[in-house]
């Protein structure tokens, strides 16, 4: 303090140098410096690791989530996280990961640090009340080394109740069937689910807008068609593609796709669902109509005069061609074109947008009735990743249809411990929640509940049921099983399904036997009608 705030440096002469006491004097003062930035780095280090490492160690016992890596995917999961005095946690944080990223986990109160994720779960597994662990790397490669580790290290240890979140984008689901089965535990303490985000980001937006609102009726007859407008064809919109094909399946309503590809990826589309055709117009089998024009340049008149000419009708489109502002451009011109038709009809037009905050100072009148989605935040959402609102639906009615004490019991892990289950009971459910609204559309009597008993009693609600189990297996990928694929008593074993991908269900419902036709009925109670309206 002397040396700076003092007269202590002038005491320093050189006899007969007198310039060298000033340039002693200067330098004394940038060594302090020096000095003091040194430990306010040895500060700031400390504060970044061992401070942080205590945290982990006194606020253990909550319930707790972990993040393998820290990137944008991630950093957004959690700041969507809404519950309080949790534990969230970030591992792999070192001292190359940057300032911004560290800022935005101190201000969700979360914690970071250089521990590995595995060590990380050793560390708070025997305090906390319950984990879920986020696998979102970079590589898929990554996340499924880290998956295998942590497994591997959890065997026969008893472990707080967990949940691993593994991102995949190209894995097959039954690459690793055996391994969810290896590692699921009858007290449900141990729960894998693989998410593919697109599929994810597709659910939960059908969740909250209906693809039935503005069908249209039919000149001749009672039916009201769907009418779906895709421009673009990616990832987004293949999931977009597969999700509406299975869910347009519905008593009184026929479906029709059209699809503006500014590529050529129709023969990619073909090889990913080899059982889905132009058209099928059977009940029974399914209803639908796809329409897909291709190399089209979505820049030029070409757009407006097919949508003018043959869909200035469409009821939902759903607009991902390439960037935010040619997608942007596409849907205001597709406004443009049903204002010219003086459409009075609902619509609906949403806009894929990555990044929605340039959105906030266009002009409203003209983005009017745009709905923007698909940006990172709303995709990499906690509901959305985990599907939370789904699967709580659909852990909700599978205890009701399988109850715990009686004979029909069936855990929810038991049941839905590999993917493809999974996900088919998250389509049925989001189905079950479309009928639900439908039925009390169609029938009147507000607290009848009896109205409901249709999907059990009605022939032709199993029908369609089974139409949208046939949509949804095809779009998995499965065809029709062929008799060279049986075996010799007529069967189909669970091998060559799942390696040919084939089905022998994948017929008209009159081919079914009565045991088959059955399985297309559920019956909605009044306990499974509230659970649906709630999600």
């Amino acid at each position: 303090l002397n040396m700076y705030w003092g007269n202590g440096y002038e005491r320093v002469e050189i006899i007969g140098h007198p310039v060298f006491t000033g340039v002693y004097a200067i330098a004394r003062v940038l060594a302090n410096i020096t000095l003091l930035i040194f430990l306010a780095g040895f500060i700031m280090k400390f504060l970044d690791g061992p401070v942080q490492r205590l945290k982990v160690t006194c606020f253990g016992k909550r319930y707790t989530y972990i993040f393998a890596d820290c990137n944008e995917k991630t950093l957004t999961i959690a700041e969507s996280i809404s519950q309080k005095k949790v534990n969230i946690i970030f591992a792999n944080v070192d001292r190359r990961t940057d300032a911004n990223s560290k800022q935005r986990i101190n201000d969700i109160k979360g914690i970071y640090v250089d521990t590995p994720a595995l060590s990380l779960y050793q560390q708070v597994s025997g305090r906390a009340k319950g984990i879920e662990v986020f696998l979102f790397g970079d590589s898929e490669e990554e996340n499924l080394v880290h998956l295998e580790s942590l497994c591997e290290d959890l065997k026969g240890k008893r472990i707080a109740p967990t949940k691993i979140f593994v991102e995949l984008t190209d894995t097959p689901w039954d690459l690793y069937k055996s391994f969810l089965e290896e590692n699921a535990t009858d007290e449900e303490r141990l729960i894998i689910n693989f998410v593919r985000t697109d599929e994810n980001f597709v659910y939960n937006n059908l969740l909250k807008n209906s693809i039935f609102e503005n069908a249209r009726p039919q000149e001749n007859g009672d039916e009201k068609v769907i009418k779906f407008l895709l421009v673009g064809m990616n990832e987004r919109t293949m999931e977009m593609l597969k999700a509406v094909l299975h869910l347009g399946q519905m008593p009184g309503y026929r479906l029709c796709v059209m699809i503006l590809d500014n590529g050529s990826k129709k023969n990619a589309m073909c090889e990913c669902l080899p059982d889905i055709k132009d058209e099928c117009d059977k009940v029974g089998d399914a209803l639908y109509k796809i329409i897909y024009h291709e190399n089209l340049n979505l820049e030029s008149n070409a757009l407006d005069e097919i949508i003018a000419n043959e869909y200035s009708d469409f009821s939902f489109a759903f607009v991902d061609a390439g960037s935010d502002l040619t997608n942007v451009n596409i849907a205001m011109r597709l406004k443009a074109i049903c204002a010219r038709k003086l459409r009075m009809d609902g619509y609906k037009i949403q806009v894929n947008v990555a990044n929605q905050r340039m959105c906030k100072d266009w002009n409203k009148d003209l983005t009017e009735n745009l709905e923007f989605v698909g940006d990172v935040k709303s995709v990499y959402n906690y509901g959305f990743i985990t599907m939370s609102d789904i699967e709580k639906g659909s852990i909700a009615i599978h205890n009701v249809r399988y109850p715990a004490g009686t004979d029909r019991y069936k855990s929810w892990v038991s049941y839905c411990n590999n993917e493809y289950n999974r996900h088919s009971v998250y389509a049925r459910t989001l189905s079950f929640k479309y009928k639900v609204k439908l039925i009390s559309e169609m029938i009147s009597g507000e607290d009848d509940w009896n109205k409901y008993k249709v999907t059990l009693q009605d022939k032709m609600w199993k029908i369609y049921e089974h139409m949208r189990w046939n949509m949804y297996t095809r779009t998995m990928g499965y065809v029709l099983a062929k008799p060279e694929h049986l075996d010799a008593d007529g069967e189909l074993s669970k091998k060559v399904r799942t390696i040919a991908k084939v089905h022998n269900d994948l017929v008209d419902f009159s081919r079914l036997s009565f045991e088959e036709q059955e399985k297309d009925a559920l019956e909605l109670t009044p306990e499974i009608v509230e659970i649906l309206k709630s999600i």
